[in-house]
């Protein structure tokens, strides 16, 4: 329970780093990335359940799935680390489940963005400025893990301890 905890809070913390500033620290990644590393110490497993060995291969697909869309760019460097670290903590189950949750949000966001209902009611143009007309997907990656966690959380599904 402690560690579903600390998965929430560390999953918040980078939503709002993304939403706020547009940056995924090097530090809360690395932090995620110590979290699965200490849960599999201490318990045999990844905080999501998988095998390390699983919990490697996602890491290395979601790094892989994501890096065309950066060198593209149309995505920053820390959401291609995040998804590498949700692989990691997670297993393909988690990161699939994750990347699908995460493209919905992105929609929603964009569409959100684009309003200008949303713009007038937001009423702050630095926002705008800010985010031009990029859609942070480290937002909807990281609320699919804490609502991932918290579904485990709650009703001590999906393999989770």
């Amino acid at each position: 329970m402690i560690a579903q905890l600390a998965v929430i809070v560390w999953a918040g913390g980078l939503a709002y780093e993304d939403w706020r500033w547009r940056r995924l620290p090097n530090a809360l990644l690395a932090a995620g990335a110590a979290l699965g590393l200490a849960h599999w110490a201490a318990y045999g497993a990844m905080p999501f359940g998988a095998p390390m060995s699983e919990g490697a291969v996602a890491a290395a697909l979601g790094l892989v799935a994501l890096l065309p869309f950066y060198r593209a760019g149309w995505m920053g460097a820390g959401d291609v680390k995040l998804s590498a670290v949700i692989g990691w903590l997670g297993g393909m189950q988690v990161l699939l489940a994750v990347f699908f949750a995460a493209c919905i949000a992105a929609g929603v966001f964009a569409v959100l963005l684009l309003s200008p209902t949303c713009r007038r009611f937001m009423g702050d143009r630095s926002l705008e400025r800010r985010l031009g007309r990029r859609v942070p997907f480290g937002v909807g990656l990281a609320v699919a893990v804490m609502v991932l966690a918290a579904g485990g959380l709650v009703q001590g599904g999906f393999r989770f301890w």
